[in-house]
């Protein structure tokens, strides 16, 4: 997980807990009663009573039935008197696609040895080996902290968005970089980056983090959605949403076939829109279901609007109502740590950076997005995949973040003193 999800989850996590402890329980949330449930087993862990440990985290399961890190908190609690259990809870892990290293956890060292787990092991290392293959597109030598990525498919341009170096720059067929946009007063970190092709107009999402270079004190905490002209890189204009005191960090975004603007409060419960014309953001939805959420994809029947929900997985959203309601996926799959989401045709590829290893998915979503038929691996295991981000749809190919740099960035900037070069990588999507 990047620097910039471990603080906002943490921060919501906190809020949520102190959320449900004021709140009865039948006001709860289902994201608000697992971290609950966690919380309370992970206090009566400490406390010696495991009974209840045990029984408050398995009702955490039980509610997020594919959340990875609640599997294997479960694993561990029950290793001591419930081996059998735990080893069962272990396999479940792997069935995921997911590694973890047993053997150097001492709560779970004396299960390698098991006969049971013999059956484990050899999931775990399958899911160790590398899947898929990438093709270089561009790299960036300096501290740029690459975030998102969008297709001019009109001039065959690939823009990518930057955070610390507080710009859009564009590459063209050749594979010259130059710059859309440059460092203003007014332009933050640039995070998600959406293209509207009927209008020729780059959407793109601006924050006021530390890790954007020379940002105003002032400033920090500050965010909106900004309108630029594609072909010549002006700010046409800005929306912010309102100051009311919540913090807020639009992160990613994307553009509905009549132009209308969704875009995601990473720190938590927020879908905001912006109407075709409109000038002032409104709020779809605020819903405790949305601890952080992330990439945005329109369902094929253009009447939902799907999430991924960096803390509790794949939401899909009524844009009608706004219901809010969590996606149906196959039993060993998980959707948790999905950072970028893009349509490819009837299908989404999910970037999903918050499991290891870090990894691409292709989703086969139903066309009102309420269920998922089909989930396959594109790419897994490969040492390119470092804190990969979002990407877009060049041709055939998915185009994308695959280096962001985040793992050179802390809460307060820069930890890094000659970071990695960013890499923005592609890989061909059979059609």
């Amino acid at each position: 997980m990047s620097a910039r999800w471990a603080k906002a989850l943490a921060s919501v996590a906190l809020g949520a807990l102190a959320f449900c402890l004021t709140t009865p329980s039948l006001a709860e949330g289902r994201l608000d009663a697992f971290r609950r449930l966690r919380a309370e087993g992970l206090a009566a862990a400490k406390a010696g009573d495991m009974a209840a440990a045990q029984a408050r985290v398995s009702e955490a399961v039980t509610m997020m039935p594919s959340h990875p890190g609640a599997i294997l908190l479960l694993a561990r609690l029950k290793a001591a008197d419930d081996p059998a259990g735990a080893v069962a809870l272990l396999a479940r892990h792997a069935a995921m696609g997911l590694t973890h290293n047993a053997s150097a956890d001492p709560a779970l060292k004396a299960l390698t040895d098991r006969p049971d787990y013999a059956a484990v092991a050899p999931q775990v290392e399958a899911n160790r080996r590398p899947v898929g293959a990438l093709k270089p597109v561009a790299d960036f030598a300096e501290a740029v902290l690459a975030e998102s990525v969008a297709f001019d498919a009109r001039t065959g341009r690939l823009l990518v968005s930057q955070i610390r170096a507080r710009r859009i720059v564009a590459i063209d067929k050749d594979g010259k970089v130059s710059d859309l946009t440059a460092p203003a007063d007014d332009v933050w970190g640039v995070f998600g980056i959406a293209i509207d092709p009927k209008r020729r107009i780059l959407w793109a999402l601006t924050a006021a983090t530390p890790q954007a270079r020379g940002v105003a004190a002032a400033d920090l905490g500050a965010t909106a959605l900004l309108r630029i002209d594609l072909d010549t890189g002006k700010v046409l204009s800005r929306h912010a949403p309102p100051a009311d005191g919540t913090k807020r960090q639009l992160g990613d975004l994307t553009v509905g076939p009549d132009g209308a603007v969704y875009a995601s409060n990473s720190l938590g419960r927020e879908i905001w829109r912006l109407e075709p014309g409109a000038k002032a953001l409104d709020r779809l939805v605020s819903s405790p279901e949305l601890g952080s959420p992330q990439g945005l994809a329109q369902a094929a029947d253009g009447k939902h609007l799907l999430v991924a929900d960096y803390s509790s997985g794949l939401h899909v959203i009524d844009l009608a109502s706004g219901a809010v309601t969590p996606v149906a996926i196959p039993p060993d799959v998980t959707l948790l740590g999905v950072d970028g989401l893009t349509r490819a045709g009837q299908t989404l590829i999910a970037v999903q950076n918050g499991v290891a290893p870090q990894r691409l998915l292709r989703l086969w979503p139903t066309p009102d997005g309420q269920r998922l038929t089909r989930v396959e691996t594109l790419a897994a295991s490969l040492p390119d995949l470092d804190e990969p981000t979002s990407g877009a749809m060049r041709g055939d190919d998915f185009v994308f973040v695959a280096r962001s740099q985040w793992t050179d960035f802390g809460d307060d900037g820069l930890k890094t003193a000659k970071p990695k070069a960013a890499r923005v990588m592609g890989i061909a999507i059979p059609r």
